[in-house]
């Protein structure tokens, strides 16, 4: 000790007054400085020191890579293993997301896309991120878009509620709806359908503000309510020529008795006209089902439908003249 004292007195006069006054004090900040010093770089560094972690279930959120096109969110996640600092290793995967750009052509289209790194996002606002792989990097694509389009709208009804003696039709609007939804769902919908228009005792035409039935679920009509025309008219009948007559027989005519002739063999048949029916749905008969004998016979002609919408006015001739002779067998010749 005595050593130090004497080798501070031979040095003090040459020391500056500056350094020399309260001296110990101002070595005891200068060791105090460099201890914090050394503490602060220590943690700097260890701050700086970058980690490998692995994540698990980070979610992929794809944007739209153009103006005008809206993407129906779907929800997938991918493996990443990124570098970060030491001090933020308590990551968890749903710190971060992949934000994948897309376009239209390539929804439409259905192709896979590559995930890159520079795609990762990590909402900790790291500012040193070093994403070192993906998993999987390639991703199929398997979402749709939000699209719109323009559709027929074909009116509804029960014609088989239309009065005897009327006859009704739908007007189709001129202008088309339109629907907006997933494209995926959109290209199956060739039109729209009206809620059922009521015609029961209904002698008139008339017009009709009516709802449109949605086809599918998240399908959204975005025209409201169309106008619909309902046209009321009477019948006027409408004739079909020259159908055949034919002969309905009992058991014991149709095997004893073959016909020779028939006269008309055809006739021309009168009735409501109403839409999409045809002549092979009209059916003039002779009913021969008590005759047991040959002969000539003069019978009305009746006439039936495997259609309930036909209703027969008239069979023109109202009668026909048939020749019956009796079955020849090889034993009576």
């Amino acid at each position: 000790m005595s050593a130090i004292i004497k080798f501070w007195q031979k040095v003090q006069p040459h020391i500056p007054h500056i350094i020399r006054h309260d001296f110990w004090r101002k070595l005891f900040a200068l060791i105090f400085a460099c201890l914090l010093t050394g503490y602060v770089y220590q943690n700097v560094k260890s701050q700086k020191e970058m980690v490998k972690i692995d994540l698990r279930g980070v979610p992929v959120r794809f944007v739209a890579g153009e103006n005008g096109v809206d993407l129906i969110p779907r929800d997938v996640s991918v493996d990443i293993s990124v570098e970060v600092p030491a001090g933020q290793k308590g990551l968890k995967g749903t710190d971060f997301y992949v934000e994948c750009p897309v376009t239209k052509n390539q929804v439409l289209a259905d192709m896979p896309v590559k995930l890159l790194p520079d795609m990762v996002r990590s909402s900790a606002a790291l500012e040193d991120l070093n994403v070192l792989s993906i998993n999987p990097e390639m991703l199929p694509l398997n979402i749709d878009i939000m699209d719109t389009k323009d559709v027929p709208v074909h009116p509804v009804s029960d014609f088989r509620e239309v009065m005897d003696g009327y006859q009704a039709s739908l007007v189709q609007p001129e202008k088309p709806v339109t629907i907006r939804g997933p494209k995926k769902l959109l290209d199956d919908i060739k039109y729209l359908e009206t809620e059922k228009i009521p015609l029961a005792n209904v002698t008139n035409s008339f017009s009709r503000q009516v709802d449109l039935v949605s086809p599918e679920k998240g399908i959204e009509i975005l025209s409201g309510k169309v106008r619909v025309e309902v046209r009321i008219e009477k019948n006027k009948p409408r004739a079909f020529y020259g159908i055949p007559v034919q002969v309905l027989f009992g058991r014991s005519g149709a095997n004893n008795l073959i016909i020779s002739k028939i006269q008309p063999e055809s006739v021309t048949v009168l009735v409501d006209s109403v839409p999409d029916i045809s002549q092979t749905q009209i059916h003039p008969f002779l009913d021969l089902s008590d005759v047991t004998r040959p002969g000539v016979y003069t019978v009305d002609i009746k006439c039936w439908s495997d259609n309930d919408r036909i209703k027969v006015v008239e069979v023109i001739p109202v009668q026909a003249t048939v020749t019956l002779e009796p079955v020849v067998t090889p034993a009576s010749k």
